[in-house]
């Protein structure tokens, strides 16, 4: 009997002792992964204010184009490896698309280019109509998925979310950053998109002079500079995962010059449709 009792001791002792160490390894493996996403997070960080150092660098040194042949453009990392884990950032001219919100308040030169656009996508009068009167209603928007809800066809909106963007200020459309399909529709005329994109694929620009070589004239609401731009990160440390996403504006600093700052940030996978994809 006495053997029996000093048996059962040991095992609720053993038992314990395991679930003690069961509890601390579980603390332990806690603690790690913390750090592990406090690491990531700052690593993450750091690639947002490398972008802010280079936009700021080229609005001083390069302030009459902007284009991914910069050296802003060349921030952008697949896979590249750190301790422990890998590092991803993804830049973008945020200014390729036309921004909705600049139908916010009357702009003729806005409302023709947004009507453009409607039409090329097979957008009814009465659609476009009721688009401005969601953007109005809602806006200014962050993401251009609310346009989703208009009763358009999937290939309308799939069309679209490379046409469109929701920006917080005023921008013009950058036609270094433009795709051949909207430049196709802010010329009118797809044969001169074809021109503006090979010209641009062949030096990794253009500039106005180039447009007059080609014949080409400036539409309405485009240009060849830009003030905003995504950068989006991603870190992998071990078995963490550090998503953020950022919008970054450059603005007169009142000295002459512009200063670069991040004016929306979204952590995690969630982030406004436009932003550029990670690898």
């Amino acid at each position: 009997m006495i053997l029996v009792n000093v048996l059962l001791f040991v095992a609720i002792a053993s038992g314990i002792l395991l679930l003690m160490i069961s509890a601390e390894d579980s603390g332990l493996e806690r603690g790690l992964k913390m750090r592990e996403a406090a690491r990531a997070q700052a690593i993450a960080r750091g690639g947002e204010v490398s972008a802010v150092v280079a936009l700021r660098r080229d609005a001083a040194v390069a302030p009459d184009n902007d284009n991914r042949s910069e050296p802003w453009g060349a921030l952008a990392e697949r896979g590249a490896p750190i301790e422990g884990g890998s590092f991803d950032l993804a830049i973008a001219d945020a200014q390729g698309r036309f921004n909705v919100n600049a139908v916010m308040q009357p702009d003729p030169v806005a409302a023709e280019a947004l009507g453009r656009i409607a039409a090329a996508v097979g957008m009814t009068p009465e659609q476009t109509v009721r688009a401005v009167a969601a953007i109005r209603a809602a806006g200014p928007l962050t993401d251009i998925r609310p346009l989703g809800a208009l009763g358009l066809a999937p290939a309308q909106v799939a069309r679209l979310s490379g046409l469109l963007t929701a920006l917080p200020y005023d921008s013009k459309i950058n036609l270094n950053a433009a795709s051949e399909d909207l430049l196709g529709i802010m010329t009118g005329d797809p044969m001169a998109a074809r021109r503006i994109v090979a010209l641009r694929d062949r030096q990794g620009y253009v500039t106005a002079a180039d447009l007059a070589s080609i014949d080409v004239a400036m539409p309405q609401g485009t240009g060849l500079t830009s003030n905003l731009f995504w950068v989006r990160t991603r870190v992998r440390i071990g078995d963490t995962s550090q998503q953020i996403t950022s919008l970054i504006a450059r603005k007169d600093d009142g000295m002459g010059g512009k200063a670069a700052a991040v004016v929306g940030r979204w952590m995690g996978a969630s982030a406004p449709v436009q932003a550029p994809a990670l690898p």
